[in-house]
């Protein structure tokens, strides 16, 4: 009796050790501190949100929701920006090379000022267009969209940093700060009749805000570090086109599907969709702070040749968690919809609660993805570059309802998420002996 008491006590210690050390895990702390920060920042994203929805009205709404999706989409290209820099910051910083991160950081800045600025220029021309296939009267709310742009591709390369640099904390900070910028000159703008351009504009003044925090954060690294032209950016430009069609793929589940209903239907509905959409994007934000401690970490371990995979299974483990939680209170409350946007909104509630399963299954393939970027398994591109062509085409092909868009985004996702899973456990990602191998080329060997 006193040996199996003795037993049951050391098994008992084990249980607590491992529980202990659990919550001790530097992964676990990093990542409740930025989804603490991202529900701060989610909190002050959907006070904007729900104020352009009552201020602007569905109709209003509705040229604001599509508009917002294609800066959403814009968002790809800049994303890649921020995952390029993540995962070569985090690469100088896992083989001890940080000298080398200011001349990349400053060559960096340059090269996405230009493309910003470029950006600016095409969007400009191609405005008249872009309002008239969304059947916008104002050609000025299309080009206050057009500023966003300009500033949005420094802020990633800044942020993307950052993020590689394992600066957690000052990242969630760079997230507060941004949406609590956007919804309080949000609101300034459009209580002084701006309307949508004013929503719009927010965005702008939001991002330079947080650039301008970002450069502060990062000002040792800059210093002594205005010759960008040093650095060898071929690789990071092999990396970076692969990555930007993942980016690509990733914005369709949940932007474009807005800018069709926008283009397909009256603007009663696109408005009800797009607020069904905000709604749904919560189980976006909400477990988006373990994609984001998870890419550097995997970068990091990816090129000292460890195994990642275990790394991969708890981050989908707590995104399963998060987003679940938070698509089965909004499907057992769909009405909560009219509660938060008025009872102008209710008519959406069936919409809301299937488009909130579709980007809980979403955000698992959103971890997915992220991880097959940051350990540099760049061949995941054709799968999911495949998935969204059949996405694309069912919703061409069925979009007689806006409730039969939001049914083909849930299948779709499912099909997605399993695709990717057993892709990469299943054979797909980088191989150990590829990451040694990798590891001896940046070490020189």
């Amino acid at each position: 009796m006193r040996e199996i008491g003795q037993e049951g006590i050391g098994s008992l210690e084990a249980v607590l050790s491992k529980r202990v050390r659990f919550f001790r895990s530097d992964f676990i702390r990093q990542s409740t501190v930025v989804f603490l920060a991202s529900l701060v920042g989610c909190f002050f994203s959907y006070l904007y949100q729900i104020y352009m929805g009552r201020a602007l009205g569905p109709e209003g709404y509705g040229a604001f929701g599509s508009l917002f999706a294609i800066f959403y989409l814009i968002s790809i290209f800049t994303g890649t920006v921020q995952n390029a820099g993540a995962r070569f910051v985090s690469g100088f910083y896992a083989r001890g090379e940080t000298e080398k991160i200011g001349p990349f950081l400053y060559g960096m800045l340059k090269k996405s000022a230009v493309l910003g600025g470029f950006g600016f220029a095409v969007f400009c021309l191609i405005s008249p267009g872009i309002a008239s296939f969304l059947k916008i009267s104002s050609n000025s709310e299309v080009l206050v969209l057009g500023t966003v742009i300009l500033v949005s591709f420094l802020m990633p390369a800044a942020s993307g940093a950052v993020q590689g640099l394992q600066r957690f904390y000052l990242f969630a900070f760079l997230g507060i700060l941004t949406m609590g910028l956007k919804f309080s000159s949000g609101v300034l703008l459009v209580s002084m009749g701006y309307g949508v351009s004013g929503a719009l504009g927010a965005v702008t003044l939001a991002t330079l805000g947080a650039l301008l925090g970002a450069l502060f954060i990062l000002r040792p690294y800059l210093k002594n570090s205005r010759n960008g032209n040093g650095h060898n950016f071929r690789e990071l430009y092999l990396y970076s086109v692969p990555a930007l069609l993942v980016m690509m793929c990733l914005a369709v589940p949940s932007n474009v599907d807005v800018i069709l209903a926008k283009h397909f239907f009256n603007g009663q509905e696109a408005g009800l969709y797009t607020a069904s959409s905000v709604m749904g994007k919560i189980v976006l934000f909400l477990p988006g702070a373990i994609a984001i401690v998870m890419f550097p970490k995997a970068a990091e371990m990816s090129i000292q040749g460890k195994d990642t995979l275990r790394l991969l299974n708890r981050s989908l483990l707590f995104t399963g968690i998060l987003s679940g939680l938070a698509a089965a209170v909004f499907t057992i409350f769909p009405g909560i919809i009219g509660v938060i946007f008025g009872e102008t909104y209710l008519q959406a509630a069936g919409i809301a609660g299937l488009y909130v399963v579709a980007m809980a299954l979403f955000s698992l393939t959103w971890v997915v993805a992220q991880y097959c970027l940051a350990v540099n398994d760049l061949r995941y591109t054709y799968l999911l570059v495949a998935m969204t062509a059949l996405e694309l085409g069912i919703i061409a092909f069925m979009h007689g309802t806006t409730l039969r868009m939001a049914e083909v985004l849930a299948v779709v996702n499912f099909a997605l998420f399993v695709s990717s899973y057993l892709y990469v456990v299943l054979g797909g990602g980088v191989s150990r002996r590829e990451k040694i191998e990798d590891l001896d080329h940046h070490a020189g060997l």
